[in-house]
Parts: C-alpha cells; sequence; structure tokens
C-alpha cells in the first residue's frame, strides 16, 4: 500500500525537526551528567604518556597493534590535553555526528518515510547495550572508527543516487576516505562492508533486472573504489604488520583453529548466534535492569526527567497526540513494507558486524567493557529493531512502542552516567584522601588500592594518576602498582620482584617488598592505608584485604616531604575537609608519634561535630589520649570502639604495647577494650562529650 505523501511540513522544515529532535535526544542521553564524568581505566597510561612525555608518545605507545591510531590519539591529545571535560563533549559531538550520519543512510535507504528512519537513527544513537561513552578518552577512538564508517556508508547510499560528475566523485572519495579511517583505527569494525557490499549488490540487481554477468560486471565497477583498498589494507595486516598484541595478531589468531578447526568454526558459530540474540534482544533487558536497579529513589527521580522529555518529544514529532491526519501517522498506518526489507539489512549487517570478533576469539559480556562489540552493529541492530517493531506490532501502537524502547534506552543511559559518575568521584576521593594521608611516596612504591563498590582491573590505573600526583614530569614512572586480587596476593606475600612493561615505551620495576596497600572499605568509611602493625582494620574489608595488611609497609609515606597534590585540572578542585580530612591528618601525624597534633586535630573535629560512621576510625584518637594521659576521653572513645563487637574483638587480637608510649598506657588501653565483653551495637557513634 502507498505511502501517504503530502505533508503538513515541507521536506526541509521535517528533515531539520529530525536533526533537531537527534540533537535534543543526544544531549538527554549524554549530555546531563557530563561535567560529573572523568578519566577510568585504560585513559590512565594513555592520560600520563601524553602528559608526561608529549603526544607523539602516543603514537608508540599504539605501534605494536594499531599504529595509526596512535597517530589520530596523539593529534587529538595534541589539542585536549588532559580536560576531562574536553574529551565528555569530544566523545559526545562524535556520538551525535554518527547519528547524523544514520540518519543520513537511512533516508537514501527509505526515502520518503521520516517516520521510520528519524526512529531507526535515534534507537541507533541510544542502544541501550553499548555503556562506555562516559569512558571518553578511551572510546573517542572507537567513535571516530565508526563515525567515519557510518559516514562512509552513507555518503555511498548517496553517490548510488548520484549522476557521474565531480559531486559522485567527491562521494566516492569521502566513502572511501571514510572506509580506511575505519579499518585502520580498528581492523575488527570492517564487517560493516557487509552493508555497503549488501547495497552495491542490490542497486545493481534493480538495473540488470537479474543476477547474470552485467550484474556482476555493475557490482565490481561500483565496488572497486572499495575493493582494492580493501584488498591492500588485509594484505598489509596479514602478511606484512607484525602485531606484538596477541588479540590482533592474526597469525595466533588463526593458530586457535588449528588442533580442531571443524569443531573451533562450529563452536564460533553457535557462539555468534549467542551474541546475535544478546545485542539484537537481551540488551534491551540485561544492561537496563543492571544499571537502573543500581540507582537510589532521587537519582531514578532525576532519570526519568531526561527520558520522559525524550519520549514526549519523540511523540511529539510524530504528531499522534494533536493531528490525526500527520503524514508521519499516515506512514506508520499504511506503510508496512518498511518492515521485512529493515529487517533484512539488520539481521546482515550485524551478523557481519559480530561475525569478525567472533573469529577472532572475542564474545559480548554485558559485565564488562566487552559491551564495546556492540557499537559497530548498533547500525544493524536500529534497523532490526525497527523493521520488526513496524512488522509485528499494530500500525497504530507502533510509536508508542518506539517511544518507550527510547525512553528506556535515555534512562539507562541516565543511570549508566550515575555508575561512571560514581566512579570518578570515588577516584577523586580516593587520590585527594590519600595526598592528605601521605605526603609523598618513595620511589620504587608499589601501590595497591581497593575502592569501596569499584574494582581496578588493571595496574596502570592505580601508577597512572599516583605519578601526575607524586612524581609530575618524571618520564619514568617512579610509583608501581599492582590490583588486589586473589591472583596477585602471592606476589605480595612472597615478596617478589619483576618488572611490569606496558606495550613498548614503559617498563616499571616492581619489588613488593616495598607494597603499600590502600584499603577503602566502603563508601561511608574514609580511605584506610593499612600499616604491618596496625591494630585495627576495617569490618567491612574483605578477607583478602585483612590478610594482606601486614605486608603494608607505612615506611613507604615519606612524612616529611614536601605534599604532594593532585593537579586540579584533572581532579577538581580540593573536596571539603570534613571528618575524612581530619581522619587523614590525625593518621599521618599518629605515624610520626606526634601525639600533640593528633589531640589538636581531635578537639578540633570535635568543636565540629564530626564523627566517623567507621568505629576504627577512632583509633588514631584514643590512641593520643591514652599516651596523653587523658583517661576520661579514652575510656569513652573506648565505649564508641567497643559498641561494634567485631571491631574491638579484631583490635584486642592486634593491640600491643609498642603503639603506647608505656606500660601503664599499654595497660589502660587493653582494660577499656577488651578486658570487658564488648556490649550489643547501641547505634551510630558520637562524638566524645565536651
Amino acid at each position: 500500500m502507498t505511502t501517504l505523501r503530502i505533508s503538513l511540513l515541507p521536506p526541509a522544515r521535517e528533515r531539520w525537526t529530525a536533526i533537531g529532535l537527534v540533537t535534543l535526544i543526544a544531549l538527554l542521553a549524554y549530555g546531563p551528567l557530563v561535567p560529573w564524568l572523568g578519566f577510568y581505566r585504560d585513559d590512565w597510561y594513555q592520560i600520563w604518556a601524553g602528559t608526561t612525555l608529549g603526544p607523539r608518545s602516543i603514537i608508540t605507545l599504539f605501534s605494536i597493534d594499531r599504529p595509526v591510531m596512535g597517530y589520530t590519539y596523539a593529534a587529538t591529545f595534541f589539542f585536549l590535553r588532559d580536560s576531562v571535560l574536553a574529551w565528555q563533549l569530544y566523545a559526545l559531538l562524535l556520538r551525535w555526528l554518527g547519528a547524523l550520519g544514520a540518519l543520513w543512510l537511512f533516508r537514501k535507504l527509505w526515502p520518503g518515510q521520516p517516520f521510520v528512519t528519524t526512529s531507526a537513527a535515534l534507537l541507533f544513537l541510544v542502544y541501550p547495550g553499548f555503556l562506555q561513552q562516559p569512558n571518553a578518552n578511551t572510546f573517542s577512538n572507537h567513535l571516530v572508527s565508526y563515525t567515519a564508517e557510518v559516514l562512509s556508508l552513507a555518503a555511498t547510499a548517496e553517490f548510488l543516487d548520484t549522476r557521474p560528475g565531480w559531486r559522485r566523485t567527491g562521494l566516492t572519495i569521502f566513502a572511501v576516505a571514510g572506509a580506511l579511517t575505519c579499518w585502520l583505527l580498528y581492523e575488527y569494525m570492517i564487517g560493516l562492508e557487509t552493508l555497503r557490499y549488501f547495497l552495491l549488490a542490490r542497486h545493481a540487481l534493480k538495473t540488470t533486472g537479474k543476477v547474470n554477468a552485467a550484474w556482476l560486471s555493475r557490482f565490481l565497477a561500483s565496488a572497486a573504489p572499495f575493493l582494492a583498498p580493501m584488498l591492500i589494507f588485509l594484505f598489509w595486516r596479514i602478511f606484512l604488520f607484525d602485531a606484538a598484541r596477541v588479540g590482533v595478531d592474526v597469525g595466533r589468531v588463526l593458530a586457535q583453529y588449528g588442533p580442531s578447526p571443524v569443531l573451533t568454526v562450529f563452536n564460533r558459530a553457535v557462539e555468534l548466534i549467542g551474541d546475535f540474540v544478546e545485542a539484537a534482544f537481551l540488551a534491551w533487558a540485561v544492561p537496563p535492569y543492571e544499571r537502573i536497579s543500581s540507582l537510589g529513589a532521587k537519582e531514578i527521580v532525576l532519570g526519568l526527567l531526561p527520558s520522559v522529555v525524550a519520549v514526549l518529544a519523540f511523540l511529539r514529532y510524530t504528531r499522534i497526540p494533536r493531528d490525526r491526519a500527520s503524514p508521519l501517522r499516515a506512514e506508520t498506518l499504511r506503510s508496512p513494507g518498511a518492515g521485512p526489507d529493515l529487517i533484512l539489512l539488520g539481521t546482515v549487517t550485524t551478523l557481519g558486524c559480530l561475525t569478525p570478533v567472533i573469529l577472532a576469539g572475542r564474545d559480548i559480556r554485558w559485565s564488562s567493557a566487552f559491551d564495546r562489540y556492540t557499537l559497530h552493529a548498533t547500525l544493524g541492530l536500529a534497523m532490526l529493531t525497527v523493521g520488526l517493531v513496524c512488522a509485528t506490532i499494530r500500525a497504530r501502537t507502533q510509536p508508542s512502542v518506539l517511544a518507550a524502547l527510547l525512553g528506556l534506552s535515555v534512562l539507562t543511559h541516565q543511570a549508566n552516567a550515575y555508575h561512571w559518575a560514581r566512579f570518578w568521584e570515588e577516584q577523586r576521593q580516593l587520590w585527594w584522601q590519600l595526598s592528605w594521608r601521605a605526603p609523598s611516596l618513595e620511589s620504587g612504591t608499589v601501590l595497591m588500592v581497593n575502592l569501596p563498590s569499584q574494582r581496578y582491573f588493571e595496574d596502570y590505573e592505580i601508577w597512572g594518576p599516583a605519578n601526575l600526583i607524586y612524581a609530575p614530569g618524571d618520564r619514568d614512572p617512579e610509583i608501581a602498582a599492582e590490583v588486589l586480587a586473589e591472583e596477585t596476593a602471592p606476589k605480595v606475600r612472597l615478596g617478589l620482584s619483576e618488572t611490569r612493561y606496558m606495550r613498548v615505551l614503559i617498563g616499571i620495576p616492581r619489588d613488593f617488598r616495598n607494597t603499600l596497600i590502600v584499603d577503602w572499605p566502603s563508601r561511608q568509611a574514609c580511605v584506610h592505608v593499612l600499616e604491618e602493625d596496625q591494630p585495627e582494620s576495617a569490618v567491612t574489608s574483605g578477607s583478602l584485604i585483612q590478610s594482606l595488611a601486614s605486608y603494608s609497609h607505612r615506611g613507604q609515606i615519606l612524612t616529611s616531604a614536601e605534599a604532594a597534590q593532585p593537579p586540579e585540572r584533572i581532579f577538581g578542585p580540593e573536596p571539603s575537609r570534613g571528618w575524612c580530612w581530619y581522619y587523614q591528618a590525625a593518621t599521618l601525624a599518629r605515624q610520626e608519634r606526634d601525639w600533640p597534633r593528633v589531640l589538636s586535630l581531635g578537639e578540633e573535629a570535635r568543636g565540629l561535630g564530626l564523627t566517623p560512621s567507621d568505629p576504627t576510625e577512632w583509633m588514631p584518637f584514643f590512641e593520643a589520649y591514652l599516651n596523653g594521659g587523658n583517661i576520661e576521653q579514652g575510656r569513652h572513645l573506648a565505649e564508641l570502639i567497643r559498641a561494634d563487637g567485631l571491631v574491638a574483638e579484631q583490635i584486642c587480637h592486634k593491640l600491643g604495647q609498642e603503639h603506647f608510649s608505656n606500660r601503664a598506657a599499654y595497660l589502660e588501653a587493653d582494660q577499656m577494650l577488651c578486658d570487658a565483653v564488648p556490649p550489643e551495637p547501641v547505634g551510630p557513634t558520637q562524638a566524645p562529650p565536651a
């Protein structure tokens, strides 16, 4: 049935309205929490290298696996440097440009169908399976590659409808350049070429009417500008370039098929089907549930606001509420033919995108950054989703269903932004509190850090910021690191020595006899620097942390050195000096056995009405009162500490005379904390009475 072509809006005005809607949804989905996002994961070694060694060092970093990316990233870093906000806005700009490219492509494929094409572009923009957008520094490289390919595909669709001449030539050059950019940055995105050759083949078939020699000739003529550079690229990548990383080395990837190629291919085919189902269907349930369920009530309300605005804007665009004669509405009621075509193109594109990933031994995983492998499939997934809606849902209900998917996606990205914002705030607080506690660190210190709600996966997430703070400008990282995990614990217990190499540029010696363990047991507590003879550790700390506490050496902290300070351009201004500042300053003074300083800090904190959430944080002040002879105040703190029986029991196992200036003070402390049976918890801890 023919689509109603009469429009209340002129085509140009409708087109700009659609572009405006795409822009609005991009801002609603990714913009609200941009000022609260930061650097994460792989960002840190790149930021350290670019800031310390200069942008050219980034070229060397990526020379081992994706050398062209080193040049594009170095050029970008030259302008954006270590500005958190600049990287976030840059990633948002790339996301928006990619969505405009998708809108351009879809409108060339389905002209005269604004509802279908705009819906597909919006779902492309906010697909809820890819949640790495806030990791902007690292994933801007992915977005550059993907945006270049999307624009290349759109230019291809454009020149197919353009007569030979300078415009067609220009579009061809633009499309080839975009495709080359994509392949050279991320070779696994070459699967998107499936859509290009499908479009070229279909266009040739429309001309010849059947598959024959004329069809093949016409197809090869239109595909030649892309086939030639792609074959050259593949030859270089497979036979000439020697990748040092296992995951991108073609020879090592092919070696996986050696022992049992048929069985391996079969298993990979099964994985491909599984990943297709995950990306096309489970992505609309699993990531939204995981992210949204982690929100508090206030965050849900705030996250719903952009989501509701997005839904209302989309419904207003379709003009459902007010104008039942709208061409957009008529399109959905009278043109079901787009559905099967969208499903076909969406399925072919998605499978084409996922195939290189699966063949290389990778797959989609929602619980890690491996959701990255859905990014370049979003073009196909958007077409598939809209196609399924158009083919299976009643015409009058289609706009509402797509609006619901749009709203769910925007809410998911809001929840995701809160997740990453919390991660950034934890990092900021960690480094500021550590700088309060440790003015400087010995060269060669091996930092091991535990965060309250996140975990580090790589050591450079720790040594990157640590060296920017404690050894700014030093071309060889002075501070080493290792992640806290069961598999790394033996290195600490055995005091091993090794060198950790990062790509081909960075080598960091690690002597685990110089380990300093930093534990942040919960978001309610302060950061705790563990010490080998420290009697207390937070009960909320895991068993691994507590088992390694005796291997953490406070001597790695240089107490008399000039205090280091996190650079505000990266970590923002110093947080307000609440309880944790007094706790960190007191533990630093405790390390120096400067009991008058501890008492002074305690009195000042008490005057401000500051108290800890973790009773172990009373211990520096308890020791100071006992060593200063203030038995009454010490007894009151002992009651607060003993309110948690587990804390008191743990302290009593480790409390020794070495923590006190004389035996009398030790005996008093032992009697206060350990002689009586700890009472049941009595509620929140309170400050000692004045």
